[in-house]
């Protein structure tokens, strides 16, 4: 199973999120020149490569400006759907829906109020790396405007 999540790709090159990883976007690409030095790569990317690839944001940074409210509704309805679901799943497949969302929710077959602790947790880690994002680019986007 690949880890990587695809953001743009063509004939010789793949803009891609690995799994987990909200920290770095990759990219590979396939006969073209580069030089490397210690701790240092340069990579000239053609044109039309990179015209593709900046029409797609590196990062979904969706819970950054939301409030603790905003948040606590979210995953308030996020619980309350996950319970159904679980509620009417078969006996065969309840563990299999248990299981799914429960990185950010605890497992669902938990009580209501623990889930709901537990994504209030999440997201709100989530909203705040968020923001550390959002703020390195406004800072980079400053930086580069005083040119």
């Amino acid at each position: 199973m690949s880890t990587k999540s695809t953001i743009a790709h063509g004939g010789n090159f793949h803009l891609y999120h690995e799994a987990l990883d909200e920290d770095y976007v990759y990219l590979e690409i396939e006969g073209t020149k580069f030089e490397a030095g210690y701790n240092r790569v340069m990579l000239p990317i053609p044109v039309h490569v990179w015209e593709v690839i900046r029409r797609y944001p590196g990062i979904d940074l969706k819970y950054a400006d939301r409030t603790d409210a905003e948040i606590r509704l979210y995953v308030e309805q996020k619980v309350d759907e996950r319970l159904k679901l679980h509620e009417a799943a078969n006996e065969r497949s309840k563990g299999l829906v248990s299981l799914s969302g429960s990185l950010a929710f605890g497992t669902a077959d938990q009580p209501r109020d623990q889930q709901i602790a537990a994504g209030i947790e999440y997201f709100t880690k989530v909203r705040e790396h968020q923001r550390q994002i959002k703020q390195a680019i406004e800072e980079l986007e400053q930086a580069n405007c005083k040119r």
